[in-house]
């Protein structure tokens, strides 16, 4: 296995801005289905966010064991040294025919293929992901047979005689933008590959267009998944509103514990699919409903499912005013390190008329703030409060609230954001009881589709 001098050291530093600051909770389903050091296995995956699932996933490993990623090829064309970087890290290139085209996909795959393989052998893990791209619809796409590829050639190596097995990965978020949220890593059961080795043998691409299919549905039944991306954006609306909560808990589920909503979430789409598959006119009624919510709220100047917030007195309303007031300095004064972890990464990424902007930022901001912003955020405060202005331990206790203030920042502007939300509604009266008026009506709606969703599942149970 390669050594890698610092990669533990580094791994830990990673870790904890990945589950401490970047996120608040990371959750793993299956835990006994991990690979360890010295399996030969394969890790397929959905894929929803560009470097937070192989980074989340490799991180997530033992100490000992490093897992080496599938990335997209284009990144190993900036520099050699960053390519030397990548390596490093253990970043493999995926090149795609979409993307690099067809003959420099075909030329390179082969040696990626055959690379990746005989770190298998050598008892080191491969995390690829099928769908090739990524994107933030609960869904995938269809999948190619690469992973497989690698995976048969690893055994080809080893002369068929060690097994080496496929381990389906779900990945799942509560966002794909902003702070401090939660992820679930869910690791399926191995798929062991020693029985299909004959087979394979014979007939290598029959053998692995027939289990592909095997595989993937085994991902797809962990993770959040709908197949009517019509109405995907509906769908992820209602569960993010109270119906999704209130859906939670009437199943004995916290809302608050991410694999537990993902387990509420998925059934509650299963019963809204099914009852817009049935009464697709009331599917569509209810997005018209959805876009006048949506409109409403953003002519209030309130943030998507602001309006059916419990209404505070105003006592505790202006207590809260009262006590963001006292702390305004504190966090103008956090805004000065989180400004910069929040703000510049985003200007690397694509332009907000992406498809995918929002499934960017978190990636960006991790691997920036890691990488680049807060060494030398860290080095030049050394060299200015320490070295030049002789204040040392003034700067040390700086770069060590660097993430404490931001995450401040984070959970305090959210606050604030509340608090605004509690006085439009007080100002803009009107638009307030006709906001009111239409969450009652969607409430109505969906409870009205969800019933025929499962009666059409129950009449479909009977037959």
């Amino acid at each position: 296995m390669a050594k890698r001098p610092g990669f533990r050291l580094f791994k830990h530093y990673v870790r904890f801005l990945l589950n401490h600051v970047l996120y608040r909770k990371k959750y793993v389903i299956g835990e006994e289905n991990r690979p360890q050091l010295g399996d030969h296995c394969v890790i397929p995956a959905n894929h929803q966010n560009p470097a937070i699932d192989p980074i989340g996933t490799i991180l997530d490993m033992d100490n000992r064991t490093h897992a080496y990623a599938m990335a997209m090829g284009g990144v190993f064309t900036w520099s050699p040294i960053i390519n030397k970087f990548w390596d490093w890290l253990g970043m493999l290139p995926a090149f795609r025919m979409d993307f690099e085209g067809i003959e420099e996909a075909i030329a390179r795959t082969k040696f990626v293929v055959d690379f990746a393989a005989e770190k298998i052998t050598e008892g080191e893990s491969v995390i690829i992901y099928p769908e090739t791209n990524h994107h933030e619809e609960s869904w995938m796409r269809v999948w190619v047979v690469g992973y497989l590829e690698i995976a048969f050639r690893a055994a080809e190596k080893m002369n068929f005689e060690k097994d080496v097995k496929i381990v389906p990965l779900a990945l799942h978020y509560s966002s794909f933008y902003g702070v401090q949220g939660s992820y679930v890593l869910h690791y399926g059961e191995p798929i062991s590959l020693m029985p299909y080795y004959e087979q394979y043998k014979q007939k290598p691409r029959t053998t692995m267009r027939n289990l592909n299919p095997t595989v993937r549905e085994r991902v797809k039944e962990t993770m959040l998944y709908t197949e009517d991306l019509e109405r995907h954006t509906l769908y992820q609306f209602i569960r993010r509103s109270n119906v999704g909560e209130e859906h939670a808990r009437a199943m004995g589920k916290n809302p608050d514990v991410l694999p537990e909503r993902l387990e509420s979430d998925q059934k509650l789409w299963a019963e809204l699919e099914a009852g817009a598959a049935v009464s697709p006119k009331l599917a569509d009624e209810l997005t018209e409903t959805m876009n006048d919510i949506k409109s409403t709220e953003k002519k209030m100047l309130i943030h998507e499912h602001g309006g059916e917030k419990k209404r505070q007195s105003i006592i505790r309303l202006v207590l809260s005013a009262l006590a963001q007031i006292a702390l305004l300095p504190l966090w103008l004064f956090s805004l000065i390190p989180s400004a910069i972890m929040y703000y510049i990464p985003p200007m690397f990424m694509p332009g907000k008329e992406d498809p995918y902007y929002n499934v960017y930022t978190q990636s960006m901001q991790l691997i920036l703030t890691a990488v680049l912003l807060f060494p030398i955020f860290s080095v030049t405060t050394l060299l200015v409060m320490g070295l030049n202005w002789g204040l040392w331990w003034q700067a040390v206790l700086w770069i060590a609230l660097w993430f404490p203030l931001g995450i401040f920042a984070w959970h305090e502007g959210l606050w604030m954001r509340s608090t605004w939300e509690q006085i439009s509604m007080r100002i803009h009266r009107k638009k307030a009881k006709k906001l009111h008026a239409l969450y009652h009506h969607f409430y109505e709606m969906v409870n009205s589709l969800r019933q025929r969703g499962v009666e059409e599942s129950d009449a479909s149970v009977a037959v």
